[in-house]
């Protein structure tokens, strides 16, 4: 048998694929840690928009808690405008509904 390298072995001092040394797995890995700094850090990152958006929810309940209820026909129902002003919006939506339902008429009359 010839002394020298056997088949897949390297010779010293020679880096390429065969060579398991501390080297390239230290590279390896060191890409590894800093893919998961950054996806720690979008984990992070995430947390915090979630908990800004669970207190301002907290803010939108408590402020939909000091409302008050209506009660209409038992079930209890709250509104942000006054009632002057839903009152008002619901008329409108009214007239345009039987604008819509006297245009249909006349059309069909037409017909």
């Amino acid at each position: 048998m010839a002394a020298g390298p056997a088949s897949g072995e390297t010779s010293a001092g020679d880096t390429s694929a065969g060579d398991t040394s501390a080297g390239p797995i230290q590279l390896k890995g060191n890409r590894s840690l800093e893919r998961l700094r950054q996806r720690v850090e979008e984990a992070a990152r995430e947390l915090e928009r979630l908990r800004g958006e669970n207190a301002a929810l907290l803010e939108r309940l408590q402020a939909a808690e000091q409302r008050p209820l209506l009660d209409v026909e038992g079930a209890l129902v709250g509104f942000d405008e006054e009632p002057e002003v839903l009152r008002q919006k619901v008329a409108g939506f009214i007239e345009a509904i039987d604008r819509y339902l006297d245009q249909n008429r006349a059309d069909r009359d037409e017909a």
